[in-house]
């Protein structure tokens, strides 16, 4: 009960070149006998329709993962890149990214920066660059961003656009990446810079790895597409209130069961200290609101 079961066939609309090819077999004995087997044919079928199961077995079998890249088909794959994101860009003549010339030397690159290393044949990516990978922005790393560039670049050449404005967007960008990562970007250690990141929980936005920096407990999707603006930050006025700090353990605590029981909880308005559970409210944009529900006074 409630389970799903898949049933497969062809059918032949056409026998095409093949029945030329039938005829010709049969006034040749010796071929004859090597005619392919006719495919399963595809049952008829209506909704509603009850089949009889004759037959179930269990095969057992492990996944592969995808081949790693060698250099010739890394290159072949710079040199085919981004074709969709060039024809909307209106650059339908262009695609890929690099030229011919400087490919190679962009792979060289990888391998000396530590991002990918060479074993055997075969081009594999370090913890550094996986680390790379992830950290990057979307933006960068898709090829619609180089389509759009080269766009830009042609309204130059025709005097659509001038150099001027291009380099100032260009800046502009560039300006928002690093603001909307500056508080992740220094504050912790990865394999780009050290030990790994340790995740402190799951966002309750989007799910993603929740880690701690030197100001905050952030998603890891700060730079998403959109960007998750999650955080706990550590210099909290509520928590400052109650002479708390926003550890490590109790921002745990928030994310895994959205609440944190907590003792000695400082009451300004009475002077005096109490035990209380903070319950942690997200809207789901903006920042984090805090409430309390008693376990007890003192």
């Amino acid at each position: 009960m409630g389970e799903s079961f898949s049933a497969k066939g062809r059918k032949e609309v056409s026998e095409g070149w093949k029945e030329v090819d039938r005829a010709f077999r049969k006034s040749w004995k010796e071929d004859a006998a090597k005619e392919e087997k006719p495919d399963t044919a595809l049952p008829e079928l209506s909704a509603g329709q009850e089949v009889t199961v004759e037959g179930a077995a269990v095969k057992s079998g492990t996944t592969r993962p995808p081949e790693s890249y060698t250099e010739d088909t890394l290159l072949a794959a710079l040199e085919n890149a981004g074709a969709e994101d060039f024809r909307e860009a209106g650059e339908a003549g262009r695609k890929g990214i690099g030229t011919p010339a400087t490919r190679a030397g962009i792979i060289e690159k990888l391998v000396k920066g530590g991002f990918a290393e060479r074993r055997g044949r075969q081009l594999v990516p370090t913890a550094r660059g996986m680390e790379l990978i992830k950290v990057l922005p979307d933006t960068v790393k898709s090829a619609k961003l180089t389509a759009e560039w080269e766009s830009a670049l042609k309204e130059v050449e025709r005097g659509e656009r001038s150099p001027e404005g291009f380099l100032s967007d260009i800046s502009g960008m560039v300006r928002r990446m690093v603001e909307e990562c500056r508080d992740a970007g220094a504050q912790e250690t990865t394999a780009l810079s050290g030990p790994a990141r340790e995740e402190v929980g799951k966002c309750p936005r989007c799910g993603r790895p929740v880690y701690e920096g030197k100001r905050s407990f952030y998603c890891s999707g700060y730079r998403g597409e959109p960007p998750c603006g999650f955080a706990l930050w550590k210099e909290n006025p509520y928590f400052k209130s109650k002479r708390k700090e926003l550890t490590k353990a109790v921002a745990a605590a928030l994310l895994k069961d959205g609440r944190v029981e907590m003792e000695g909880l400082y009451s300004e308005k009475k002077g005096k200290t109490y035990d209380g559970t903070v319950v942690m409210e997200d809207t789901g944009s903006g920042y984090v609101n805090f409430k309390l529900e008693f376990v007890g006074n003192k």
